[in-house]
Parts: structure tokens; C-alpha cells; sequence
């Protein structure tokens, strides 16, 4: 029999040594172990289950965060910088995520075709399926939001199957992915342990994949109820009260499975996995092997609006341009570093150091040594969201283990205040609730008045408190695409720094310059990626391709 490979090794030395079954296992060779073994043992069907949540996607090394409006990686020949000025295409895109979720696509397939075969009780074999009609979704929406209309696969192929299958619509896509996420609401437990799906999450997927198809860049028919349909499922999330906002945004990501924001999360744990969060987002005075990779451009910066809830160009804000980091909402201060800011690292394991950054010029975290420069901020920012201050073995992708919240519950309020704003003629109440919730939480002191905003003003508001609440969480480039706003946004518009001088008298002076060296390109055919070229050359039933590739 064919051997399965995805089961780890040492999880089946362990289940090897405690299963009931002492005849089924040998655990001195775990590749002994078949795919029929897997479905007669309930503990390696479990072990099955749990490694499909291993394929979600996590924590991304440095490319989202780096393609739009958010920041810039500071190494020049580095992935995002290429995708940055439109260098990419149908063979090479570091955006392609076709034949890994496909896979894992085909590994859930194969847990639904033999669930019902192996001795787990009847209760437990439909949650099972509940779970992975959840992860087929999740992974299909993945697959969605790249490419529009996917060959849609709900069963195990077989052999003499047509393994050459062409596309569905858009639609049809997007509702295969409400279809699955309604049968997991339906299977799924009230609540979960960390890392896992309640049937909770599965609504507020709903909510998301929803909002997806209403936005612009899907729904050329403009059909309104999809925004209804979208917010009743976000309004579902929000009315059950299962969840809330956490108080603390710089210890937001510190606190995995007991968060009451988290719906979703990737977990991790040393030593069988970690990511290199920590070690990323560091000045080089704190680095351990890797240094600067996400460096905050002004635009952001700008977009944080003051602890009175008004932007930085609003007339009151209290903003003043000569001490620009003051006054700002908590979102500021727990996501961005700056100028004078405190930063907590180390470079070669414990003790832990505290410094105050130096990013002016002549500054040891901008120029002082212009040898390191590579390695310091390009933009006069560094990032701090979700960096455990108190990590002292990180290394380069190694010794971080903040979960990846793929779903918090911010995320539900924004997307349902988008939704029901878009749906309506004006702003209701409840809308006006949902951003106040957030905003509060942030320690902005001015609740936003009920019916004071149009639609269009109530629209912007929200489009920006998701580019600041949501930064670097991978969701601003697929907002800006849904949206179509990025080719107005991002094509031939340099990202924007500060270069900041230390006056002789110790106050300091901000010159903002444009910092992409070469213009950004972001065009209309880019809305849709490509399906990959590898992928077309196996199954020209996938053609044609998207527009423009």
C-alpha cells in the first residue's frame, strides 16, 4: 500500500508506544505505517485531523507586508521588492499558492471518503467533517481571492477520474465556499479549543468570504444583497457574544488559545514549529541574523488618527507637525516604532537590552554606520505589532511562537460595518456602534455621533481603521484589490519616508521623501493572478487564463 508521509515522525513514535492496538503499529519504522492503517486507528485519524490544520497558512516571512501601502523591505533584492515594481508573472509569482492548496485540498478529500470507515464515534466522525468542510473552505477562499472561478474538487479523485478539470464560475466558486461554511456552522462545536474551528469561526469565514463577492472587484453586477448576506453573517458573530475585543493591543498576540478576540489562530511552539516574527521587524543594534525586513512607510503612519479620533489633517486634531509622534491613538504606539521610541531585543540571547531608537540622521538606528544601512529602516519606522518584547532567542525564522490570528474579532466588526454601510442608503446605528467599539478599545476618547457621517464618509472611515487596525496582519493588499483601488493607490506612487535631523538645540526636524527607487507598478490584469503556467501546461482545460496573462 502507499505509504503515507504526512504524518510525523515523532507523533507516531508516541502513538506507536500508548496505542491499544499493540499489533498495529512498530515504532522503530513510523514508514511502515500505510494510508489503510491511518482509518482502522483512532488516535492516527486524530493525528490525521489535526495535520490538516497544519497547512493553514501563518505567519508570512516578509511579502505582504511589503507590496502595498504598509512598508518596505530594506533589502533591495528581496522578493517584495520585485513584486513591488510589477516583476512577476505567470512563472514566477511569489503570490501563487495553487499547488499547495490543492494538495491540502486533496488531503481533506481523502478524510471525508474514509471518516465514516474508521472507529471514531458517530458524534466525533461529524464534527470531523464539520472541520473539514471549514479548512476546504478556508482553502478554496484562499484559492478565490487570487484567481476568481477554481476547478472545484469535493471528492477524492480516483484514477480513472477526469483528472483535467476545468474551471467554475466565480460564482459558483464562491458558493461552493458559502455551501461548506454552512455545513460547518452546522457541525461544529460552540466552542473550541486554541487552533481549532468552532462553528463560530465558520460564520465569521462566511462573513469574510461574503465580503469578498459583494466587493467591487467580484460583483460586476453590483448585486447589493450580497452585502446583506455578508453582514448578517458577521451580525450572527457579534449578537452570539461568544467573543469580544482584547483590552491590551501590545499583548493582543501574547496570549495564544485563551484570547476572547481570537476566533482563529495558527498556533506554534518550540521546538516543532516557531516563525522569526521577533527577529524580523529588529534595528540591527537588536538583531540576531536577521534585521529590518518590515519597515513602516508614512502613509501609515499618517493614517493613525489622534487620541481625539481625528485625523493628523483634520482642523482640531491637535496635531503638531514638530512633534509628530505625540498624542496619537494606542494603535500607534502598539504597532509602530519610532524616533525616540523604546525597543526591547537582544543579539545573542539573554539578558535582555532596552535602547531608545536613533533614527535621525548620525542616528545608530539609521546611519551612524552607513555599512549597515542595508540593515536598518529605509522609512525612519520600525514595526513592534505582535513582537514579544521579552523573547530572547530569536533568530532568523526561528524561536517566535505568537500565533497567526487569522480570525480576530475586530476583523468581524469591520467587515460587518462595511457590509451593512455599503447595503444601506446611510449609516445606521449599529454601524456606528461597531467602529466606536474599536476605536474605544484604541483609547480614542470621542465617540463618533449616530447619523453624523454620509455613506461615502462612513466608507472611508472604515477603509481606513482596516488599513490601521489590520496592518501587517496580510489583509491590505486583498483589500485594495477587492476594492479596485490599486491601481489608483499603488501604481506609480512611491511610498513615502521620513529622513529626520537632530537640531543642535536637541529637537529635530522631519523632511519627507519619496523612498522606492524605482516606480511601483501595479496594473489592471494584476486584480486576477494568473493561474501558474506550470499548472496551464498540465491541464490546458485551465485555459484561457485571466485577463491580460
Amino acid at each position: 500500500m502507499k505509504t503515507l508521509r504526512n504524518i510525523s515522525f515523532l507523533f507516531l513514535l508516541a502513538v506507536a508506544a500508548t496505542s491499544c492496538n499493540k499489533g498495529l503499529l512498530d515504532p522503530t519504522n513510523p514508514e511502515a505505517i500505510t494510508s489503510a492503517d491511518v482509518w482502522k486507528d483512532a488516535k492516527l485519524t486524530e493525528s490525521y485531523v489535526s495535520g490538516l490544520y497544519e497547512d493553514v497558512p501563518g505567519w508570512d516571512y516578509n511579502l505582504y507586508n511589503n507590496i502595498t501601502d504598509e512598508a518596505r523591505s530594506n533589502y533591495p533584492g528581496h522578493t517584495p521588492n520585485q513584486v513591488v515594481i510589477g516583476d512577476w508573472d505567470a512563472t514566477s509569482d511569489p503570490m501563487d499558492n495553487w499547488d499547495a492548496t490543492y494538495k491540502s485540498i486533496r488531503k481533506i478529500n481523502e478524510l471525508l471518503a474514509q471518516v465514516d470507515q474508521t472507529p471514531l464515534s458517530a458524534e466525533r466522525k461529524e464534527s470531523v467533517k464539520a472541520e473539514a468542510y471549514f479548512l476546504r473552505a478556508l482553502h478554496y477562499f484562499n484559492l478565490v481571492k487570487r484567481y476568481g472561478g477554481v476547478p472545484l474538487l469535493d471528492k477524492a479523485q480516483a484514477v480513472e477520474d477526469e483528472l483535467l478539470v476545468s474551471r467554475s464560475t466565480l460564482e459558483a466558486s464562491f458558493s461552493f465556499i458559502e455551501t461548506e461554511l454552512e455545513k460547518a456552522y452546522a457541525g461544529l462545536p460552540e466552542t473550541a479549543v486554541g487552533g481549532k474551528a468552532s462553528r463560530w469561526t465558520a460564520k465569521a469565514l462566511l462573513g469574510r468570504s461574503l465580503l469578498y463577492q459583494a466587493s467591487p472587484l467580484y460583483n460586476v453586477n453590483n448585486d447589493r444583497e450580497l452585502w446583506k448576506k455578508s453582514a448578517d453573517a458577521s451580525l450572527a458573530v457579534i449578537t452570539a457574544k461568544k467573543y469580544s475585543l482584547y483590552p491590551n493591543l501590545k499583548t493582543l498576540w501574547l496570549t495564544p488559545g485563551t484570547n476572547q478576540e481570537s476566533l482563529f489562530e495558527v498556533q506554534y511552539k518550540m521546538p516543532e514549529k516557531h516563525h522569526g516574527w521577533d527577529a524580523l521587524v529588529k534595528p540591527l543594534r537588536l538583531a540576531n541574523a536577521d534585521a529590518g525586513q518590515c519597515s513602516p512607510v508614512q502613509e501609515l503612519v499618517n493614517a493613525f488618527p489622534m487620541s481625539n479620533g481625528k485625523l493628523i489633517t483634520e482642523a482640531g486634531s491637535g496635531y503638531d507637525p514638530k512633534h509628530p509622534y505625540e498624542g496619537r491613538d494606542d494603535r500607534f504606539y502598539s504597532f509602530i516604532a519610532y524616533n525616540g521610541a523604546k525597543m526591547k531585543g537582544t543579539t545573542s540571547g539573554p539578558p535582555l537590552q532596552e535602547i531608545t531608537l536613533e533614527i535621525y540622521k548620525g542616528g545608530v538606528d539609521y546611519d551612524a554606520n552607513p555599512a549597515n544601512v542595508i540593515y536598518n529602516t529605509i522609512t525612519g519606522y520600525y514595526t513592534v505589532k505582535a513582537v514579544n518584547p521579552e523573547n530572547t532567542i530569536y533568530t532568523y525564522a526561528y524561536s517566535s511562537t505568537q500565533p497567526w490570528i487569522e480570525l480576530r474579532y475586530a476583523e468581524v466588526l469591520l467587515n460587518y460595518a462595511e457590509a451593512q454601510n455599503e447595503y444601506l442608503s446611510a449609516p445606521d446605528a449599529s454601524i456606528y456602534d461597531a467602529v466606536n467599539e474599536i476605536r474605544s478599545r484604541a483609547g480614542i476618547t470621542q465617540a463618533i455621533p449616530a447619523g453624523s457621517l454620509s455613506k461615502e464618509q462612513m466608507r472611508t472611515l472604515i477603509h481606513n481603521e482596516r488599513y490601521i487596525e489590520l496592518c501587517f496582519e496580510n489583509k491590505r493588499y486583498w483589500d485594495l484589490r477587492r476594492w479596485k483601488q490599486a491601481v489608483s493607490r499603488l501604481d506609480g506612487k512611491s511610498a513615502t519616508g521620513v529622513i529626520i535631523t537632530k537640531n543642535t538645540d536637541g529637537s529635530f526636524s522631519y523632511n519627507y521623501q519619496p523612498i522606492d527607487p524605482n516606480p511601483p507598478v501595479f496594473t489592471e490584469k494584476m486584480y486576477f493572478l494568473p493561474i501558474p503556467f506550470a499548472e496551464t501546461t498540465k491541464n490546458p482545460n485551465l485555459l484561457p487564463n485571466n485577463p491580460g496573462w
